[in-house]
């Protein structure tokens, strides 16, 4: 029976079978988990994280890192909140301004990560510095009001499903079909796989990895609108946080570290599988010094389960 279940958890789906699981437990203990609020709440919540985390799985496939996102997040809250001031006419350029900082601040990333060689985790965190320096050089206190249009995609239906749902879902549908069915998809499991042998083979791997950065500030850019929206304006500490959430799904989901294997899927799963424990404990008035404490736990038993089995030899 342990074999069983350690070989349904440890395996391509194991993550899929856990966010089951949870999902059951939650609705069997707490009452309040089960009603249609507080699912719609839980998917709404953790649209922006699921959405960053999609373009962290293809950095991390790359074999890259990129810890810049989360204080970018928090530039494009605080930016688009102010250029909009409250008003529709100014949506699309609050989007404009989302899409192109958050593509502007990734080809940052790609240019010098190809010219400067040095390691990504390194680069970006300097990059968080200097972003974060950027936002309380702009401003040290919330600032604007977004549009009714940003507040309305963060948490308004379409046909009873939320806006940010579906917004996830397509975009997590763009990018798996690209990394999955495209010559540039096989250029990043290649690149995460073995960056000298790719070379080896022909494939512009600078370039690979110059994209990649650009998808991940895209990623950025359109969770940070959700934010923005969900706020109403633009907090300075909005983004805190999320490049290490981010990266903790993206493992939680069964992408390798070492880059050239990753699941989309898996990684929305695990970011569920986040948004759900935070959500039970809450209703079940947890302190939240557990809390941090049980999703520890549960993050560890996870990653350890989809962990490849190393044979021994006979």
């Amino acid at each position: 029976m342990r074999e069983r279940l350690t070989t349904l958890l440890g395996g391509r789906y194991g993550i899929l079978a856990l966010l089951a699981a949870m999902v059951l437990a939650a609705a069997l203990a707490i009452p309040e988990f089960r009603t249609p609020s507080n699912i719609r709440n839980v998917i709404v919540q953790s649209a922006p994280l699921a959405i960053l985390a999609v373009g962290q799985t293809v950095v991390i496939v790359a074999g890259l890192i990129d810890l810049s996102v989360g204080m970018l997040i928090g530039l494009i809250v605080v930016i688009t909140s102010d250029v909009m001031a409250g008003q529709s006419v100014a949506t699309p350029l609050g989007i404009a301004v989302a899409l192109g900082l958050g593509a502007a601040v990734g080809a940052v990333n790609g240019g010098l990560n190809n010219l400067l060689r040095i390691h990504p985790l390194i680069l970006t965190f300097g990059m968080l510095s200097v972003l974060q320096g950027a936002i309380f050089v702009y401003t040290d206190r919330s600032v604007g009001l977004t549009s009714p249009e940003f507040a309305w995609l963060a948490n308004g239906d379409v046909a009873g499903l939320p806006a940010s749902a579906i917004l996830l879902v397509a975009f997590a549908a763009l990018v798996a079909g690209l990394m999955y069915r495209t010559r540039f998809g096989s250029h990043v499991h290649a690149t995460g796989g073995n960056v000298e042998h790719a070379r080896r083979a022909g494939i512009a791997t600078g370039r690979v990895e110059f994209w990649v950065f650009v998808l991940s500030g895209v990623s950025a850019g359109i969770a940070g609108i959700l934010v923005a929206g969900r706020l109403g304006t633009g907090y300075p500490n909005a983004g805190a946080g999320y490049e290490l959430d981010a990266i903790v799904a993206v493992v939680l989901g069964g992408t390798s570290l070492a880059g050239g294997r990753g699941s989309i899927v898996g990684t929305i799963a695990a970011v569920f599988v986040l948004g759900v424990t935070s959500n039970a404990l809450n209703l079940l008035e947890v302190s939240s010094f557990v809390q941090i404490l049980v999703k520890g736990l549960i993050v560890v038993g996870a990653i350890l389960l989809n962990q490849p089995r190393r044979t021994v030899p006979a």
